[in-house]
């Protein structure tokens, strides 16, 4: 190399120290520079001058630790953030004129993953598993599951479901009231299958029971949200079915809502939504990514 690069790395290792940096980041810091020094010795030579390098070169090394090495975005970052940093020190020291480092662009870091939708024939196997549960408690999870496959619910919202929030007409339609505010309720209509699986449980339902919640524990008290996520787990793992949630099953029911009527702003208003581009987001990532088997 062009200059003693380990008397350089020294040098900023004192600047690093008298900003006060914690001497784990410092050591952070070093470990990466060696690294980013070791390759380009590698691609150009030992004479080549860290000092003299241009941003073209450090976007090589960013490209390389995409495509060679397989890094995650975060460690990219770090790796490129440490180069920066040694740059900053050197334009300070006059060792350089600029920084090549700035100019180089992070990684974007990667947004979430949009939950899934159950497709179909996932559905199907998971309401087969129920079916094949506990029967005394098949009528009840059952109904727990087409509710939330067919209204879009969210967890919190079916626990506190009351009787009263149910209502039943004798040709498999049906509403379903959402929401602890009396005023400002949402109406959901319920289908020929969220009746039907409703009515069968309601016939059994404890009569008895001091609590006029919807969806009773077996010791007669309304159902807890931890119940609840642990029926679905050993239904779906009964199924075969993997990451699976509450969540995933409000989500299906929104995607296949969109592709069997094509009106986003009826799927916000179902969900509760506040904002259309809440559901927009939440639909639309979802396509984009080829999540949705509703079609």
């Amino acid at each position: 190399m062009a200059e003693n690069v380990e008397e350089l790395f020294t040098r900023f290792e004192e600047h690093l120290a008298r900003l006060a940096l914690a001497p784990t980041t410092i050591v952070n810091y070093l470990a990466d520079l060696r690294i980013f020094a070791r390759w380009h010795a590698d691609v150009k030579g030992a004479a080549f001058s860290l000092l003299e390098l241009t941003p073209d070169d450090i976007r090589e090394y960013r490209r390389h630790m995409q495509t060679n090495e397989g890094w995650t975005p975060a460690t990219i970052n770090r790796r490129l953030q440490a180069v920066r940093k040694f740059y900053s020190f050197a334009m300070e020291t006059g060792l350089t004129e600029s920084n090549p480092a700035a100019e180089v662009q992070l990684i974007p870091k990667p947004g979430p993953n949009p939950p899934r939708a159950l497709a179909p024939e996932e559905v199907t196997s998971l309401l087969q598993a129920v079916q094949r549960g506990r029967p005394s408690l098949v009528k009840r999870d059952y109904a727990i599951v087409q509710l939330l496959l067919q209204t879009g619910i969210k967890l919190g919202e079916l626990t506190r479901l009351r009787l009263s929030d149910v209502q039943l007409q004798g040709d498999g339609e049906g509403l379903l009231l959402v929401g602890e505010d009396d005023n400002n309720r949402r109406r959901i209509p319920l289908n020929s299958l969220a009746c039907a699986a409703l009515q069968e449980y309601l016939q059994g339902r404890l009569s008895s029971a001091s609590t006029e919640n919807l969806f009773l524990s077996q010791d007669g008290n309304c159902i807890s949200k931890r119940t609840v996520q642990r029926l679905i787990r050993v239904y779906t793992r009964a199924a075969g079915l993997e990451d699976v949630s509450a969540h995933v099953l409000r989500h299906t029911f929104a995607m296949s809502t969109l592709a069997n009527t094509g009106d986003i702003s009826l799927v916000s208003r179902l969900l509760g939504h506040r904002c259309l581009e809440t559901t927009a987001k939440y639909l639309i990532s979802n396509i984009q990514s080829g999540g949705t088997p509703w079609k």
